[in-house]
């Protein structure tokens, strides 16, 4: 058993080595082919991008100037405007300070100007309406007067009876009870 063994082992393992042999062979012939179409794709790049890039390249270096001009400028500008803005801002807060202060002192004159209109309102009211509230008074007075005397005048009074069940009047109570000043009033 030992005889065959060997020489089984070894075309066993010459297989395996021509095998091995081959997938090196068609991985050396597609990594090759690969390498082709790499240095194809290096080549068109450096045939189309290259050039694009060395031109936007040199149209950057032109424009290096351009951009450095503008940012200045509106460096510049935005100093301005900030400059601009402050004084704006200045100039409309002392306007607002000042039409507030105009502001508040007319609301002060108009004020006072309302207050003493009111008051010569209320003189005048009191100047014109107290004499004929008075005189009003004084003609109700007496006109009440008259027709108080005049009812009197044409009527004659009877004196009132004392009656047994009538109770004592309330000052006639006080003066039998030893008051000597007016009774408090009783209120009905």
């Amino acid at each position: 058993m030992a005889d065959w063994v060997m020489p089984l082992f070894t075309i066993v393992v010459a297989v395996a080595l021509l095998i091995e042999t081959l997938m090196i062979a068609v991985m050396f012939i597609a990594l090759r082919r690969l390498t082709g179409r790499i240095e194809k794709i290096a080549d068109f790049v450096q045939g189309r991008v290259f050039p694009l890039i060395s031109q936007f390249q040199l149209r950057m270096d032109d424009m290096q100037p351009r951009i450095s001009g503008i940012v200045s400028e509106a460096s510049e500008l935005m100093h301005s405007v900030r400059h601009q803005v402050e004084r704006t801002d200045r100039v409309i807060t002392e306007t607002s300070d000042h039409i507030m202060a105009k502001v508040l002192y007319a609301d002060e004159a108009v004020t006072g100007t309302l207050e003493s209109m009111e008051n010569t309102a209320a003189r005048i009211r009191r100047t014109f309406w107290a004499p004929l509230r008075s005189a009003r008074a004084l003609f109700i007075g007496i006109q009440t007067g008259l027709s108080s005397y005049g009812r009197h005048v044409r009527r004659p009074v009877e004196p009132i009876e004392r009656k047994e069940y009538w109770a004592r009047p309330a000052a006639e109570a006080h003066q039998h009870r030893g008051y000597t000043s007016d009774p408090p009033l009783n209120p009905l």
